[in-house]
């Protein structure tokens, strides 16, 4: 793969050990350029319109401003670049797929499948832990009028959103053209009251509809 092919990635973590180590899993794959390295909020945004990064990799706790204000702060500047939170806490989930994250991943997570992450959010899915059920219990409103709200077609595509599927895989596996899928993902957003996947997936846990 051509270096102009490679996803551009930026890490931000305040722990130079956390970086360093997140730099040579990543250095290892073809597909992916670590471009730079911030220990802080502030360094981060900087970075981030220098850089002009595909996705960073972005811790939650650091000092002053966190992760989630990092990704809104980025967001809001350079809403193309897709941010990854990487966390050793299960519980900053909702937080942060409000804040704009298109991921949300534990520092447990194994090279090849971090690798992954990282090309599914470049190719506009949503990698998400897995979580347990009890975290998402905490969020869910156990709403059966949210529920009725969509339909049994919206419900699958749903489901599928939060596994990370394309809308031409959605397509694909139900027998669908991808102008009806858009149609359907649509409608999702418009029920929920989302802007984006990302936004569907957290209302969707968080109203227990899936």
């Amino acid at each position: 793969m051509g270096s102009e092919t490679k996803i551009r990635v930026l890490l931000v973590d305040d722990h130079q050990f956390a970086r360093e180590g997140l730099r040579r899993m990543l250095e290892i794959d073809q597909s992916i350029s670590v471009v730079g390295e911030a220990m802080n909020v502030d360094e981060a945004i900087w970075q981030a319109g220098v850089l002009l990064p595909d996705v960073v990799l972005m811790d939650i706790k650091m000092p002053e401003k966190d992760g989630i204000e990092a990704t809104r702060l980025l967001k809001e500047a350079y809403p193309e670049c897709k941010v990854i939170m990487l966390t050793l806490y299960e519980e900053y989930f909702a937080e942060a797929i409000e804040a704009g994250a298109a991921g949300y991943l534990l520092k447990d997570i194994k090279r090849e499948e971090l690798v992954q992450a990282i090309r599914a959010v470049q190719e506009g899915k949503v990698p998400l832990s897995p979580l347990s059920k009890e975290f998402f219990a905490k969020f869910a409103l156990s709403n059966e009028d949210d529920r009725a709200a969509l339909s049994e077609r919206e419900t699958i595509i749903l489901k599928m959103i939060a596994e990370g599927a394309t809308t031409k895989e959605i397509g694909e596996q139900l027998f669908l053209s991808e102008a009806t899928v858009k149609r359907g993902v649509q409608n999702i957003f418009d029920k929920l009251e989302v802007r984006n996947r990302s936004e569907a997936v957290a209302e969707a846990y968080r109203r227990k509809l899936i």
